[in-house]
């Protein structure tokens, strides 16, 4: 961290809002898990000119007096917004405050870039591929505003060092010569593991597999109790995933565009197996289209497509390796921490 930056943490939604907007926040997980195409309904249903519009004046009502009061207590030189819904309300409490400040928005989607992120009164937008930056230009952001630099994930995330792949699969007790398979389904251990796990590990195959079940405790019990005929460690939560990822061949789980983007950076294809509908659903597109993964989102599909990038010579994982090294941008936390550093060096005090 840059030494003379002073960093004050803020979120309005959970901790420190009213209480309608962290009853209202509250909600997301359990629709997203419970109900997805409900998530789905509403991304879109909010996603028009009015219907955001309402939105956006409802959130100041709610929000406006929590964010002016932050400021007056933080006096920062530079607001930085990492949520959609809290890019409009403060660019509104900007304008009344008696001091200049900026604002500067990192979008964390990856192509269906809601309209809550493309703030035309922020300084500065970052966004995570060109498809984004397109959609932002489409809906009246300054070119000179707009800056691709990534989505920002732990800067471990690289590609493997000579040997460092092998010498990863030892530590895990695997053969380190083997194909191997990284299943993950986030911190929660969701969006069908069990039976992805399955159907890689179940019967015997030519590739050995690394299921990361996070906090999913109770999979990983069963996980553990099921005689798999191909050779699979089972996790619970870890903290060592840039190096799981570089002991892989092929990644596998849903379409979250930070997964995306620590695989892109690995060079580890994806095999995509479900999408969060709303804002993932265009990933998916984004990774079978730009030559990166497949798309499986059933058990035999993700067999099939395990068999395909994992059999043969091989060359079809490594162009897709190598396209993931393309679209990759692995230092986008420190180029992002870069351009609000500098936005605060050229905002006047």
């Amino acid at each position: 961290m840059e030494p003379a930056a002073d960093v004050v943490w803020f979120d309005p939604l959970i901790g420190q809002g009213t209480a309608v907007a962290r009853r209202i926040t509250s909600l997301y997980p359990t629709i997203i898990k419970r109900s997805p195409p409900t998530w789905g309904a509403i991304f879109h249903a909010s996603n028009t000119a009015p219907s955001f519009a309402a939105l956006r004046a409802a959130l100041r009502n709610q929000l406006g007096g929590v964010l002016s009061e932050q400021l007056r207590l933080a006096d920062p030189d530079v607001v930085l917004s990492v949520h959609p819904l809290l890019n409009h309300v403060t660019a509104a409490v900007l304008r009344h405050d008696s001091r200049r400040r900026a604002l500067m928005t990192v979008v964390t989607d990856l192509i269906d870039v809601h309209r809550g992120w493309t703030c035309r009164g922020a300084d500065l937008i970052v966004v995570p591929t060109e498809p984004a930056r397109q959609v932002a230009l489409r809906w009246g952001v300054r070119p000179d505003r707009l800056r691709l630099l990534g989505l920002p994930i732990d800067v471990r995330f690289r590609p493997p060092l000579p040997g460092e792949r092998a010498a990863a699969r030892r530590r895990l007790g695997l053969d380190a010569d083997r194909a191997t398979v990284l299943v993950a389904g986030g911190a929660e251990g969701t969006g069908g593991l069990g039976d992805q796990l399955l159907a890689l590990s179940l019967e015997p195959h030519p590739w050995q597999v690394i299921a990361v079940c996070g906090r999913n405790e109770r999979l990983r019990r069963w996980l553990l109790g099921v005689r798999l005929q191909t050779p699979t460690v089972v996790l619970g939560f870890v903290e060592d995933m840039p190096d799981l990822m570089r002991a892989a061949d092929l990644a596998v789980g849903k379409a979250g565009p930070g997964a995306i983007a620590e695989a892109l950076a690995t060079g580890v294809p994806l095999v995509l197996t479900s999408y969060l509908p709303g804002q993932e659903r265009s990933n998916v597109r984004f990774v079978v289209d730009s030559g990166v993964g497949r798309y499986a989102p059933s058990p035999r599909r993700l067999l099939e497509a395990a068999s395909e990038l994992l059999g043969g010579d091989g060359s079809v994982r490594h162009t897709m390796a190598l396209r993931a090294g393309e679209l990759a941008h692995p230092r986008a936390a420190l180029d992002i921490a870069s351009a609000c550093l500098g936005l605060a060096a050229a905002t006047p005090k």
